[in-house]
This record gives structure tokens, C-alpha cells and sequence, in this order.
């Protein structure tokens, strides 16, 4: 504590006081004493005032003598900066509260006897608990045996999954993690979609190899059949031209798969593939395809408005119209009529093929385009198909930012559409504009009348 010269000053002229009344009084010393103890009390009243303000250090403090002032500032200016520190640290701890609670997996910091002692919102949103429900134990809670296993270490790798406690569709993992002899952390993830795609993968997996089986046993028995040695030339011409069919199955399924990566690995076509397409040019030669592939067997009937072209990847639209047309041609029975349109519809254009055939049920609408998913599954694959048509239509559509739309009634038949932006021309235009040249051999590979 620094003592000034006025703190030094002020005892003096109380004893000086003291003494001149003592001289006067004829008692010098009772004069001094007197002086002495009227200082003092005046300090023991600083004293107390200190120890009040001290209380409740953040009120304004009183005027005191200089080194009590000194103090008392000291003492401010220390707890103005712990307080400072103390808020900055509240902002940051709320920060972080916040950040935790933004990350998509829950988590959850355990005592030593699983009481829960911090928990994120996630964690309280995928358990199915409350705030409130802090301080009591996991393991009640969640009531289920695999998360006291879990909290014991009885489970090999420290890892668990359970169905959600609050949706029976959703599946959790959890895992247990060790932070000290008094307190772990429970991590927890939403694995419902990870399981979903595992799933995805292996039926798909299982879809290619029983879509490969069929036609490998045949190209095996056909090749057990030419070890023979007594077989002769014209059995030999049968049996290759019977291979054929089978290799080009294989052949036209290895294409539609890579295909459908390529389209699934890419969202939007390059700027360099994106064309203006003479759509009406383009059907045309679609359904010339479509009736060499159909034998006359139906009656495909078009109907596109001159003029109405788009911006597109041709390879893709020309894909997408086939795989529709031949779609619409398998479900049609023989001697029926399949209508493509292809018109001005509100802002843009539509592209529309129907059929007269059986019709969809309405609860298999959505997944029709789902790989490998066939309404028909005999007649499907006596046809060829490789179950991937619509899959591929509907990739190319959404790299063109559309969707595939179906209507259907069982008995009367289905219609397939889809709208583009159109892009307007002046009639000189249409003349100029020169039909996309496909080959008319060039038939993608799940354009087969099957998907």
C-alpha cells in the first residue's frame, strides 16, 4: 500500500491538534491521547467502510483516504479485468455449446456410474430425451440392453446399434468412448441412410449376378456342347449363332451399367455437349427404330409439333426418347397403338408417349425407376431387357433439370412424360435448323422392348 504525503499530514495535525488543546487544558498528554484515539477511530471507519464495499466490490466506491483509494483501485481495476476474462470465456463456452449442438451426430458426456452430465441437442433429438432428463442415468432412459452392455465394456470394438427410441425406422449407432477413470463420451450417428445404401449395394450386387447367370450357363452349356468331337459343321454354325444372343444380353447389361455410372458420377452435362436439338427430327428417327424393333407388330403413331427444340446433350435426349418408346411397345399388346407427342406445353415443351396396354398398379409407380425393377419380370427378360431403361431416363432427365412423370390405370394403359425448356425459333430457323444425325443402328442397349 503506498502512503502519500497528505495520509502522513493528516495524523500530524491531529496530534498537532492535540497538543495545542492539551497547552491550553494544562494536559498535554491527555490532549495527545485524545488526538491519537480520534484518529484512529477515524480509521477503524475506513477500515469497516472497506470491508462493506468489499462485499460487493462492483458498487462505486466511497472517497477514503489516498491509500485506501490506492487499494480499492488496485482491487477495481483487478476484478474489472477477471471480469472481462470471465465473459469472454461465457461467450466462448456458449459458442462452443452452439457449435456442438449444430454437429449432425450426437454426443454425450458420462459419469463413472452413466448419470449424463452433457449432452448435445442432437443426442437429446436421436434418444428421444429432454433437458431435464440430465442427471439420470443412460441406461435407464434409453432402455436398452445393448447400451448397458455397451457402458460395461462387454461389447467387442465399443460399438452398438439400435433401433431409435423414438422412430422404429431409424437405426443408431453408438459408440463408447473412454476419457479417464471418471467420465466417458457416447458418440451417436444416424446410420439409417448408410444401411440404406449397403443395402442398395449388395441387392445390386445380387441383381447383376442373377442378371449374368442365365446368360453365362447357356453360353457354358452351348461351349460344353463344342468339346464334343463328333460334332459337325452345320451343328457348329447352330450352336454359335445361338451364342450370340446370350453374349450380346451380357454385352447390352455391361453397357447400360456403364452408362448409368457415367451419368450418375456426372449431375450437369458439360457446356461443350450441350446442343440445340431439332426434338421433331430427332422422334422420327426414334420411331423408325422403335418399328423395325417392334416388327409391325404395333402401330406407333407421332405426332410433334413442327419447331419446338431444345438445348440438350442429343446422344442423352435421343437415349431417353428410345428407352421410353420401346418401353411403351413391351407393355402394349400385339396389334395395339403407341402414341408419342411431342408439343408446346405452358413455358416450355412435353414430351408424351401412352400406351393401351395393361396398365401399372399404383403402388409400384415409384419404383419403376429403380435398376433392375421390372413390373413384368418374365416378359421383361423374354424380350432382353436389362431392367436399367428407366434408370438410365431418368439420370439423363435430371441432368437436363427434369423429372419423369406416369400416369397409369390398370386395364387402360400408362403415359410417360416429361417437360423442357423450349427454345423459340423464327420460321426461317426451322428450315435452317438440320435434323440430329443418328444412326439408325445405333440402338442404346436397354432400348430394348423390355424395360
Amino acid at each position: 500500500m503506498t502512503i502519500s504525503p497528505i495520509d502522513l499530514v493528516r495524523p500530524a495535525t491531529c496530534v498537532g491538534g492535540g497538543v495545542v488543546i492539551g497547552l491550553l487544558s494544562g494536559s498535554v498528554g491527555w490532549g495527545v491521547a485524545a488526538a491519537l484515539a480520534l484518529w484512529i477511530a477515524f480509521g477503524a471507519m475506513e477500515f469497516r467502510s472497506f470491508q462493506r464495499w468489499s462485499r460487493a466490490p462492483l458498487s462505486r466506491p466511497r472517497q477514503w483516504s489516498s491509500s485506501w483509494q490506492s487499494l480499492v483501485g488496485r482491487l477495481t481495476f483487478s476484478l474489472s479485468r477477471a471480469r472481462g476474462r470471465a465473459r469472454r470465456l461465457v461467450e466462448e463456452l456458449r459458442w462452443l455449446q452452439r457449435t456442438l449442438d449444430t454437429i449432425p451426430d450426437g454426443w454425450i458426456v458420462l459419469q463413472r456410474n452413466g448419470v449424463i452430465e452433457l449432452a448435445n441437442q442432437t443426442a437429446s433429438h436421436l434418444l428421444g430425451f429432454s433437458p431435464r432428463d440430465r442427471r439420470r442415468n443412460l441406461t435407464s432412459l434409453a432402455r436398452d440392453p445393448s447400451i448397458g452392455a455397451l457402458l460395461e465394456d462387454e461389447v467387442e470394438g465399443g460399438i452398438v446399434e439400435m433401433v431409435s427410441p423414438t422412430d422404429e425406422s431409424r437405426r443408431l449407432e453408438l459408440r463408447h468412448l473412454r476419457v479417464d477413470a471418471d467420465r466417458s463420451i457416447v458418440l451417436i450417428r444416424d446410420v439409417t441412410i448408410l444401411n440404406r445404401l449397403l443395402t442398395m449395394r449388395q441387392d445390386f450386387i445380387a441383381n447383376v449376378s442373377h442378371e449374368l447367370r442365365t446368360p453365362l450357363t447357356v453360353v457354358m452349356g452351348y461351349l460344353e456342347t463344342l468339346e464334343e468331337d463328333d460334332i459337325d459343321r452345320d451343328t457348329l454354325r447352330a450352336l454359335l449363332a445361338k451364342l450370340n444372343a446370350p453374349a450380346q444380353r451380357m454385352k447390352a447389361l455391361v453397357d447400360d451399367l456403364l452408362t448409368l455410372t457415367r451419368l450418375e458420377s456426372s449431375p450437369s452435362p458439360k457446356a461443350d455437349d450441350v446442343e440445340l436439338v431439332n426434338v421433331p427430327a430427332m422422334l422420327t428417327s426414334v420411331v423408325n427404330q422403335a418399328r423395325q424393333l417392334a416388327s409391325n407388330k404395333h402401330r406407333i403413331l407421332l405426332d410433334a409439333q413442327p419447331g419446338v427444340v431444345v438445348r440438350g446433350v442429343p446422344a442423352e435426349l435421343h437415349s431417353a426418347f428410345m428407352n421410353l418408346v420401346t418401353n411403351a411397345i413391351q407393355y402394349s399388346p400385339d396389334g395395339g397403338d403407341v402414341s408419342v407427342r411431342w408439343h408446346r406445353f405452358l413455358t416450355g415443351a412435353r414430351f408424351e408417349v401412352e400406351d393401351h396396354g395393361r396398365g401399372i398398379p399404383r403402388e409400384l409407380i415409384s419404383r419403376l425407376t429403380e435398376r433392375f425393377f421390372r413390373v413384368d419380370v418374365a416378359n421383361s427378360r423374354a424380350h432382353g431387357g436389362t431392367g436399367l431403361g428407366l434408370a438410365i431416363v431418368k439420370h439423363i432427365l435430371r441432368r437436363h433439370g427434369t423429372e419423369l412423370g406416369v400416369e397409369s390405370e390398370l386395364g387402360k394403359g400408362s403415359l410417360f412424360y416429361f417437360d423442357l425448356p423450349a427454345v423459340s425459333q423464327s420460321p426461317k430457323d426451322e428450315y435452317d435448323l438440320r435434323p440430329v444425325p443418328v444412326e439408325l443402328g445405333a440402338v442404346p442397349a436397354s432400348a430394348n422392348p423390355a424395360d
